[in-house]
């Protein structure tokens, strides 16, 4: 039945109701409403795209089912609107899609897709949803309601899943960096690492989600130890020097400057939130060199222990890798985790190493980890999406770049990562030539394992920008990824 028929039927409910008025006086009239809301709508089991093993254990292709009833739609009354601010899995079909609709009394019509004319809408009809689609109540009182909108959000990517992209950058003088590290600070991924001539520190602006060209800064200092570079207070601070000093480096300006003459062996991390720098310092008394770990905090260099005994090991030489997290209970206990490759001393130094500290504490102690991450060549540590994640070269079996390793007790267990949250090793279709293909262990290989990373975080007061992971090859080339979730606009 097409709704062309309505507007008959409503004559003769309007009809019937004059009839019955003019037969006797002490009949009851009716009054019908002209109320023509949509108060309620909801979804069925729908079918969805899914992938699993088959009996060979390689991947397959299949069709699922999905109850989709407790996906709520909101509507704007308004505006005539109807939507799902919570979109549906990706793969859900929405081209044949069941409704259960609540609506002030009367009759439903809706539009299908392709056709010219409105159809009375029944709690069986098969709808396609592919596109928009309109719906209105038609009162017995002769109302015709405005049209509401009806749009069925579907996630186009996995959201929990990290999608990467390349960009074929190169250093401005084409050299290529070993012995790198990178920070983030003031938009900025900052790159410290040697080449021929010495040490060299690039920067790109990122502030847009995009690299822009890398550009030098001038430094005439000698020795850096491009592995301490530590972004710290809003700035950049590490080693140079035949002594090892600590010098700033200024992101709004560039300048470089010396912060202290003390003679350091290694700059850990920093703390923001205690505003304290972390290092250790090469102390000599009475002839006897004490390497003791310190804490920069109000301008000072503060021991943490003055008993040897106490002192831990820091390697020198490696990269660490710090982090600070806040406990979820009180905002006014820190702790910052350190991480870095084990140099290794006997032959059961299969793990790398781990270094917490608790704002309480004021030192730090070696983490014991239950379950441990493996010794990972070149391995890096990042905080990301409030997980921390290690990452790096191979290690016995495990192959470069092969999986991330998880964290969400500050470095106490990790656990290979084996879903989602994975770097790509895809191999080039002929049929495809024109598709994008990246391949993370054969760019570690291609790169003689020089590489760096840092994160930009959520940018303030843009909540679906920033949250990127930027890996820097020796030639400058970048590779950014990025939790998909972490980009969609929020809409609640």
């Amino acid at each position: 039945m097409k709704i062309k028929f309505l507007p008959l039927i409503a004559v003769l409910f309007a009809a019937t109701s004059i009839m019955t008025s003019c037969l006797d006086n002490d009949v009851e009239q009716i009054t019908y409403t002209s109320e023509t809301s949509i108060t309620g709508f909801s979804l069925g089991t729908l079918h969805i795209d899914r992938v699993g093993k088959d009996k060979d254990g390689k991947d397959s292709a299949y069709v699922d089912t999905l109850d989709c009833s407790n996906y709520p739609f909101t509507i704007d009354q308004i505006n005539r609107t109807i939507t799902n601010k919570d979109s549906l899995p990706v793969g859900t079909h929405i081209d044949k899609v069941i409704t259960s609709i609540t609506y002030d009394a009367g009759i439903l019509g809706y539009k299908p897709k392709g056709s010219d004319r409105d159809t009375i809408w029944t709690s069986t009809d098969s709808i396609d949803f592919t596109d928009p689609v309109e719906f209105k109540v038609y009162a017995y009182s002769n109302v015709e309601g405005k049209p509401y909108k009806v749009t069925i959000n579907v996630h186009k990517q996995e959201p929990d899943t990290i999608s990467w992209k390349k960009f074929d950058n190169s250093f401005s003088d084409r050299s290529l960096l070993s012995e790198q590290k990178a920070v983030y600070a003031n938009g900025k991924v900052y790159v410290f690492g040697k080449n021929e001539n010495g040490t060299h520190i690039e920067y790109s602006d990122v502030s847009n989600d995009n690299p822009n060209p890398w550009t030098p800064v001038a430094i005439n200092i000698t020795d850096v130890d491009t592995y301490s570079a530590t972004a710290w207070a809003g700035n950049i601070y590490f080693l140079a020097g035949t002594n090892k000093q600590l010098y700033k480096l200024d992101v709004n300006s560039n300048d470089v400057t010396q912060v202290s003459t003390e003679t350091f062996e290694v700059l850990i991390g920093g703390n923001d939130t205690k505003e304290e720098l972390y290092a250790v310092i090469n102390k000599i008394s009475n002839g006897v060199s004490n390497s003791v770990s310190h804490t920069y905090k109000n301008g000072v260099w503060i021991p943490d222990s003055t008993d040897p005994s106490t002192q831990l090991q820091f390697p020198i030489k490696k990269p660490f890798f710090t982090t600070t997290i806040t406990a979820s209970y009180n905002s006014n206990i820190t702790t910052t985790i350190a991480l870095c490759n084990n140099p290794g001393t006997t032959a059961n130094d299969t793990t790398a190493l781990v270094f917490n500290r608790m704002s309480g504490d004021n030192k730090w102690e070696e983490r014991i980890q239950n379950l441990p991450l493996p010794n990972l060549e070149n391995v890096t540590m990042i905080y990301y999406d409030g997980k921390l994640y290690a990452f790096g070269g191979g290690y016995g079996e495990i192959k470069p770049f092969s999986q991330f390793y998880c964290s969400t007790d500050n470095g106490l267990c990790w656990r290979p990562v084996t879903e989602c949250m994975a770097f790509p090793a895809e191999v080039p279709d002929p049929e495809k030539p024109n598709k994008e293909y990246i391949n993370f262990p054969n760019l570690y290989d291609t790169h003689q394992g020089n590489y760096s990373c840092a994160v930009t975080p959520k940018l303030e007061n843009e909540t679906y920008r920033g949250n990127f992971i930027w890996i820097v090859w020796e030639d400058g080339s970048i590779c950014r990824g990025r939790i998909n979730r972490l980009g969609f606009t929020p809409k609640w």
